[in-house]
């Protein structure tokens, strides 16, 4: 005979704080833009439910909208979304693109920038390589001229803007 034990139960204060946390959850969804909607692997119901909490504007309906929401989120395909949501709101994101931009110009030559290259393709799977290679050979080869007059500055400032926009563009579209 089995024994019944309490411990592998979650008592209902516990239940409480995580129903509350994912109807945060389910807020924090509901303030997302459409662009950054269609990023998170939502399924349909809670794609729809939250569209629809764009045309509440009461207080009161949506609180009881998130609560909605949030007992969306219960079912297991939907615990893929806290995960994307939590990474797509982390500041360092953004900071670590730049930081790898800085590192970049830094390099003494375009070989250098292949173990760059490297990690980012890592990092992002939707990256092209080849793409990512030509940018880096054009910042980096604009990088020397610079030096040499307004027009060098000008084509330097555009190809890091290029690199730039290539990269935001990954960190837009794919999430690790």
């Amino acid at each position: 005979m089995e024994q019944y034990s309490d411990d592998e139960l979650p008592s209902k204060t516990e239940l409480k704080k995580e129903m509350e946390q994912l109807q945060e959850y389910g807020l924090q969804l509901m303030a997302l833009k459409p662009a950054d909607l269609a990023r998170l692997p939502l399924n349909g119901a809670l794609l729809r439910a939250i569209e629809e909490a764009r045309r509440i504007s009461a207080h009161e309906a949506r609180r009881r909208h998130a609560q909605y929401v949030g007992k969306l989120m219960r079912d297991e395909e939907s615990q893929r979304v806290i995960p994307a949501l939590m990474e797509m709101k982390n500041p360092q994101r953004q900071r670590w693109l730049q930081d790898w931009q800085e590192r970049l110009v830094e390099l003494p030559d375009a070989k250098a920038a292949d173990v760059l290259v490297d990690e980012m393709v890592a990092r992002y799977i939707d990256a092209d390589r080849q793409t990512l290679r030509n940018l880096c050979r054009n910042v980096l080869g604009a990088r020397v001229d610079r030096d040499a007059g307004q027009a060098a500055q000008e084509k330097y400032r555009r190809e890091r803007k290029k690199l730039s926009e290539y990269l935001n563009n990954l960190e837009r579209t794919c999430l690790m």
